[in-house]
């Protein structure tokens, strides 16, 4: 039922599913670094394309402006589309990345950043080897320390709502921003006992649904927790607060 919706009913409205043959862009997690390195950071390369043909591509674009040291493509599948391209020196990558940024390479105009580290191959060719390991070491622990810290938070959470008692009145999170009370009514309507969705002032990214008793909200929040309402959001459904 949920899919035959969000194809129907969702695709191609503002904030909705994509049509059919586009994807969304990934969001990085973090800003963009802004201190200039030899490494530049890709994205929103074509993902569809042979990773040979992508390389050949960008080498014959960023070598215009110097010596390409090394360019990396990401092959795993949940991170294809991205790439790193390493110059001699910063002044180089800082010129290319200026002029190249926003190139449509394939009809995809390029999102090119500054890398948050110097790659692996500038490390070689500057004799910091020792260094690039360590500082690599010390980002991953980091990283798997930040994961972990996450994931705790996210299971008090989840604890916390699974004991809230049932409510005929449903809280809804991670909303599309452009979401409008028709799309969402759409969506809820569709379950038995539907009575109203009210969209939170200044908080487009919430709302409350109201149904007609608690079995009723129960049905459809099994069914729409986790629905995907859009390419980057996936709706949280608990019962609401008393």
């Amino acid at each position: 039922m949920q899919t035959a919706f969000g194809a129907s009913m969702l695709q191609g409205m503002p904030g909705m599913l994509p049509a059919p043959g586009m994807k969304a862009q990934r969001t990085p997690k973090a800003p963009p670094p802004t201190t200039p390195q030899s490494t530049l950071y890709v994205r929103n390369l074509h993902e569809a394309l042979s990773l040979k043909k992508v390389k050949l591509a960008l080498t014959a674009l960023f070598s215009k402006y110097g010596d390409v040291v090394d360019i990396k493509l990401k092959r795993n599948i949940h991170h294809r589309g991205q790439a790193f391209v390493s110059f001699k020196d910063i002044e180089t990558a800082s010129r290319a990345k200026a002029e190249i940024h926003g190139f449509p390479l394939f009809g995809k105009p390029m999102d090119i950043q500054y890398a948050r580290e110097p790659a692996y191959a500038i490390s070689e060719l500057q004799g910091t080897i020792d260094e690039h390991r360590a500082n690599r070491k010390r980002i991953m622990d980091e990283r798997k320390l930040q994961e972990a810290t996450n994931v705790a938070k996210k299971k008090k959470v989840v604890v916390a709502e699974e004991v809230l008692p049932p409510n005929s009145i449903l809280f809804v999170q991670n909303l599309p921003t452009d979401i409008t009370e028709p799309v969402l009514a759409a969506l809820f309507r569709q379950f038995p006992g539907f009575k109203e969705v009210r969209l939170v002032p200044n908080r487009s990214d919430i709302s409350f649904v109201e149904y007609e008793n608690e079995m009723q909200s129960a049905i459809a929040k099994q069914a729409l927790h986790g629905f995907r309402i859009s390419a980057d959001n996936e709706i949280k459904v608990t019962f609401a607060k008393r």
